[in-house]
């Protein structure tokens, strides 16, 4: 139902190095500021001004309604978040949900919150796109066609993508050709250019690319939304000053947050670990029918 409802809205609405302090307004009254600091890690994209210019307000109203002076951290990848948390020059990063159990795994991470999207619910959807002109109604119609999904660390449109392949019977071998691309942009823009016949991506593109020549045709079931994730020795008192400062953002204010990301635009709901079992089954479902490319080897 929850699918269903999701697609019929998307097809009918019309750098600084990691551990270095972050941009600011106001420089030399940061520098005044004695507090703690602390460090929010991200991923820079390939746009880093475009990145920081939507996570700067989030990191400032975490100065504001914490004790302590939020930084701004750009990484490479995925794989530079999780070295950044276990290190501990970051404190606070976001996650895809794979990448998070592999985090809890192996040095005790935790989720702080979920992120809420536009509709208010701490889920995320993979949806599979094509062309608006495309022929393809359905994933059985993906036999014999090329298909671009995620990244290795993908939850959404790399693992969630091939759990629907194989719910619904179509064979991992039976598109002409899988491709692995970075990140859900670079999918979306395959797809419009006709590199690839197919994509998977998760439901905030697939809103953002609706108007610009992008048809959704099958969405998957709701999983729960990529956490940001906290270390897992951060004092109990800083761990839950960081979540209720998050979770005091209202959705009722989202369109005064306009300028935020809108991963982080919507609010948040609390997050605990048993929130992602889930995706550990899912995890354990699709086993070794992917080669290997579809998640981490770690021992969730």
């Amino acid at each position: 139902m929850f699918a269903g409802s999701l697609l019929a809205l998307l097809w009918g609405c019309g750098p600084e190095r990691p551990g270095q302090p972050g941009q600011d307004d106001e420089p030399e009254r940061r520098a005044r500021d004695e507090r703690p600091r602390l460090g929010f890690g991200i991923i820079s994209g390939e746009d880093p001004g475009l990145t920081y210019k939507g996570y700067q307000p989030l990191i400032d109203h975490l100065t504001n309604r914490t004790p302590f002076l939020f930084r701004l951290s750009l990484g490479r990848d995925t794989d530079d978040l999780l070295r950044n948390v276990e290190e501990r020059m970051v404190e606070v990063v976001p996650l895809e949900a794979v990448s998070y159990l592999e985090a809890h795994s192996q040095f005790g991470a935790v989720p702080l919150v979920r992120p809420l999207n536009r509709e208010g619910k701490s889920v995320s959807y993979c949806v599979f796109v094509v062309r608006k002109e495309s022929p393809i109604k359905s994933l059985s119609d993906l036999k014999g066609r090329t298909l671009a999904l995620g990244s290795f660390h993908s939850t959404i449109s790399n693992l969630i993508a091939r759990s629907e392949l194989m719910r619904t019977g179509v064979e991992l071998d039976e598109p002409a050709a899988i491709e692995h691309l970075d990140d859900d942009e670079a999918i979306a823009t395959a797809v419009l250019e006709g590199r690839f016949e197919a994509g998977a991506v998760g439901d905030v593109v697939a809103y953002r690319y609706r108007d610009q020549g992008l048809r959704p045709f099958h969405v998957s079931e709701p999983v729960p939304s990529a956490p940001l994730v906290a270390r897992g020795d951060l004092p109990p008192a800083v761990f839950e000053a960081i979540r209720d400062a998050l979770l005091e953002l209202d959705l009722a204010d989202a369109e005064e947050r306009e300028s935020w990301d809108e991963t982080v635009r919507y609010g948040f709901a609390p997050a605990s670990d048993a929130d992602y079992d889930v995706v550990r089954r899912i995890v354990g479902q699709v086993g070794g029918a992917c080669g290997g490319s579809c998640h981490s080897d770690v021992a969730f």
